[in-house]
């Protein structure tokens, strides 16, 4: 809806087939153009990766309010994970094998594997050889069951090695399991690049 202001000779928005607004501060009119949606082979690439995504990681980012290091300012935490993966997501070169949920200066975690039954997930990493882990770091885990619906955040004391998340999948499934670390530094949080790996239940 436009609003014109005929004290102050200008209006905002669309009146009719014009188009009110500010031009480097000065007020301009221009017609109403319909804008172009030519539907290519590329923006159909584009939009299906982001519909993709979006509704992949939406089942989990609300419970990495707290356990993220990606600069959220003004984002939440899941358009800052979207707006991390936007290159391959153009490209239509984004998997869930490469897809990124953590990114920072940490180290990234090795020796990572994980292991799947009906009643949880088991992951272990190698202990990190870097020397600017604190003792509060934390290994961050995501389980995502995409069939079912079922997505799991659990953390563990970095130094632990190891840790079982518990949750009931069915036989047959595959999961997608993260990993990545984030420690403290006063306020602020800093974290690693995340890595991935699939457990099939048995």
């Amino acid at each position: 809806m436009g609003k014109m202001n005929l004290l102050k000779a200008n209006w905002t928005g669309k009146v009719g087939e014009t188009v009110g607004s500010k031009w480097k501060g000065t007020s301009t009119i221009r017609t109403y153009t319909k804008p172009s949606n030519p539907d290519t082979a590329k923006q159909q690439t584009v939009r299906g990766g982001f519909g993709e995504i979006t509704s992949f990681v939406a089942r989990f980012t609300d419970q990495l309010r707290y356990l993220s290091a990606l600069q959220t300012r003004n984002m939440s935490v899941r358009n800052a994970i979207i707006k991390l993966n936007a290159d391959m997501v153009s490209t239509g070169t984004l998997t869930k094998a490469n897809l990124l949920i953590s990114k920072g200066g940490l180290q990234k975690p090795s020796g990572f594997t994980a292991t799947a039954t009906a009643t949880g997930v088991t992951v272990n990493w190698t202990e990190p050889t870097a020397t600017n882990f604190t003792d509060d770091a934390l290994a961050v885990i995501v389980v995502v069951e995409e069939e079912n619906d079922i997505a799991v955040v659990a953390t563990e004391k970095v130094s632990a090695l190891t840790k079982t998340v518990a949750v009931t999948l069915p036989t047959g499934v595959t999961t997608d399991v993260y990993l990545y670390f984030i420690d403290y530094r006063g306020t602020n949080k800093v974290g690693s690049d995340s890595v991935y790996a699939s457990a099939a239940v048995s």
